[in-house]
């Protein structure tokens, strides 16, 4: 198109192209302390994209398209009624008066509104004073072919949606009329989006309403000189007295002059392309800042994900760590297991294994008559409550440790609120636990049995006892040799005793062999329990997962644009 080729170029042409791919593949998973400012900075800049660069330098000719926009109350609803000599949009006391954008368009070019050519996820309306969210499309033969009028919503509405449809519509025009009063020009928000209409070199026209005369050069001169910090000096103002409307419009002598600008600026083709291509070059020359903003935010997502996963990988390798140290220790061996221990050896059930055949006869024959009680299955329940016990608190852990790290964050604590899955183990953990302990007992009884069928060990096992072989050796694997013991002395003294009496059984390489097998079982066991704790959590980071260095492409795309700049 004529107005697009003085503003782009092949290359520049190319280069929005990759913009629009990068911004369109951006996405913001996690809610990081500037997770709602990158959000709104996302969602602005493709806004921008879709509804102003792109249809016009996609197609040939699009309307110039002039946005009235301002505060509550300012009066654009009524200034546009005016200019177009009727009743278009809604105007009155009610505020926000206008909710939705209200499109003033030829019949002509018509057309050009539809939803896949102008802000294509709103649905489209004629009732202005429709309460469904949309663009309101008025044709209007008052209105001059190739120009449309558009009626923003207030910049500065108590609804945050009004106030965010208000600055994408701005966006989307060729040039702004500005509306304001006498008492509110100075005011934060108008001066927030001026500033960025000079930041994108944006046309912009100034309208003061319901101005007092005796006020009138006072006030302009300090708007000027506003305007031109802002980087607007060039920019016109219009001063509109306050004055009795007739019929809801204002008299034709009060808007004359910004009307008569209007015609002017459209009938004059040298003008309007002046200020289309002006607009336009201004808006692509800004993307490149745009996206290195928007690159910076993705760069936040990216490290934030990185910082979960870091951090739960952490913590999961300590547990593997923690739970070689807790099954190995001899803290298992505490409490109940000792006692029962002690018990165990002083019944000199195993030492009795050791004596003539006779002897073990008459203590069998002495057990059965007095009714005493095998003391290996007291000892080997104890052993698999608190290795249970000692699991189900590991796993409990390393969940509370994922927790603490991730909670000291914005993302992560965010993910935590969300997922209840996260705060605490699963429900069936106890299950799973017990499970795994009595399948490593089963583990431990079929070894043993296994070693039984051997000539070498037969003999031994069977005179001691399958249960009472098992307790030994069940008791002896939680104490590895390599490293410290419990600091209780009879914990010690008990550890070295299983280990010479599995030494006993099945000879003293085997015994060491068979002992770091039963552990190291044990040891897997314990770990899939724990490591299936990190399920929840990898699944919320699969969820939450960022693309991979879209910060890098977001950055390359920008670059590539001020190049071709």
């Amino acid at each position: 198109m004529t107005e697009s080729k003085s503003a782009v170029t092949p290359p520049v042409g190319q280069a929005l192209n990759d913009i629009v791919k990068r911004v369109s593949e951006t996405r913001f998973p996690l809610r990081t302390g500037d997770f709602e400012d990158a959000r709104g900075a996302h969602a602005a800049l493709t806004a921008e994209l879709n509804d102003y660069v792109l249809p016009r330098i996609n197609r040939s000719r699009t309307p110039f398209l002039i946005a009235v926009g301002g505060s509550t109350g300012a009066g654009k609803s009524t200034l546009v009624n005016s200019l177009v000599g009727r009743a278009v949009s809604p105007a009155g006391v009610r505020r926000p008066t206008t909710g939705n954008p209200v499109v003033i368009h030829n019949p002509a070019d018509a057309k050009f509104f539809e939803s896949e050519h102008y802000l294509p996820d709103l649905p489209r309306s004629s009732d202005p004073e429709s309460a469904v969210p949309g663009v309101v499309m008025v044709a209007d033969e008052n209105i001059a072919p190739g120009t449309a009028i558009l009626d923003c919503p207030d910049i500065d509405s108590i609804s945050e949606t009004n106030r965010a449809l208000s600055r994408r519509t701005l966006l989307s025009a060729d040039l702004w009329l500005f509306v304001t009063t006498a008492n509110r020009y100075a005011d934060a928000a108008p001066w927030a989006l001026l500033k960025t209409a000079a930041a994108r070199d944006t046309s912009v026209a100034i309208v003061l309403d319901r101005f007092p005369p005796e006020a009138n050069r006072e006030v302009r001169h300090h708007l000027s000189s506003l305007l031109s910090d802002a980087g607007l000096a060039n920019s016109p103002i219009f001063s509109v007295a306050e004055l009795e409307l007739e019929n809801g419009l204002l008299p034709h002598s009060a808007i004359y002059p910004i009307r008569s600008w209007i015609s002017q600026v459209g009938a004059e083709g040298t003008s309007l392309e002046r200020i289309r291509t002006r607009t336009l070059t201004g808006a692509v020359a800004a993307l490149p800042a745009r996206v290195r903003e928007l690159a910076d935010f993705a760069q936040s997502q990216e490290q934030a994900h990185a910082a979960l996963a870091g951090s739960l990988e952490e913590s999961f390798r300590s547990a593997d760590a923690g739970l070689a140290e807790v099954f190995s220790d001899g803290r298992v061996l505490h409490g109940e297991v000792n006692a029962r221990w002690q018990d165990f050896v002083g019944t000199g059930q195993l030492f009795r294994g050791l004596e003539p055949t006779m002897a073990r006869m008459r203590d069998r024959i002495s057990a059965a008559v007095t009714g005493k009680h095998d003391a290996a299955t007291p000892l080997h329940v104890a052993i698999l409550r608190s290795a249970a016990v000692s699991l189900r608190e590991q796993a409990i852990a390393v969940v509370d440790d994922v927790n603490t790290e991730w909670r000291n964050t914005a993302a992560g604590a965010a993910l935590i609120e969300d997922q209840a899955e996260l705060r605490q183990v699963a429900s069936d953990l106890e299950e799973s636990v017990k499970a795994a302990v009595s399948a490593w007992s089963d583990d431990v009884n079929a070894l043993v049995r296994d070693i039984g069928q051997g000539k070498k060990s037969k003999a031994r096992i069977l005179s001691f006892g399958v249960a009472g072989v098992c307790a030994v050796v069940e008791y002896a694997a939680f104490s590895d040799p390599q490293r410290p013991l419990g600091k209780q002395q009879s914990e010690r003294q008990g550890a070295g005793v299983a280990v010479n009496l599995a030494e006993t059984i099945f000879g003293e390489s085997e015994a060491a062999g068979i002992i770091a097998s039963i552990r190291q079982r044990f040891f897997d066991a314990a770990t899939g329990i724990v490591r299936g704790c990190r399920t929840p959590f990898d699944n919320a980071l699969r969820i939450s997962a960022v693309p991979a260095r879209q910060a890098g492409a977001l950055r390359a795309s920008g670059e590539r644009l001020e190049v071709a700049l």
